[in-house]
């Protein structure tokens, strides 16, 4: 009777680590996905804030700047432990700026004129 019950208690066991290991997995999907929503979301508030500066610098000068310290709110990149940031600087043909990312798998880019996002691949801007 003794070894019966210790086989029960034992698929119990094996039944609750089951459980336990899926509901983890479950629980690192959402956590990675709200990680790359954060991610996403520091890449986009950065890049309009540098959009804006060229678009202002574009204003001024008619063209855009080919260092950031030509940006009126910037001396170097803004710092980031996500992303290294490029301006349209790299990219003035295209007329994007670019979050290159460093930690996650995805790089997001925004237009200088009109804002149009994208991520994964470079934007056709106007």
């Amino acid at each position: 009777m003794l070894k019966r019950r210790a086989a029960f208690t034992l698929i119990e066991l094996m039944v609750v680590v089951a459980i336990v290991v899926i509901l983890a997995r479950i629980a690192l999907v959402q956590y990675y996905g709200a990680l790359e929503k954060a991610r996403s979301a520091e890449a986009y508030s950065v890049l309009a804030d540098i959009a804006s500066a060229e678009t202002g610098y574009y204003t001024e000068y008619d063209a855009y700047t080919t260092t950031w310290s030509n940006l009126d709110r910037y001396n170097s990149a803004p710092p980031s432990s996500n992303f290294n940031f490029a301006t349209a600087l790299s990219n003035v043909a295209s007329g994007y700026v670019q979050a290159i990312a460093t930690t996650g798998t995805v790089d997001y880019y925004m237009c200088v004129s009109g804002g149009k996002k994208s991520a994964g691949s470079a934007p056709t801007c106007p």
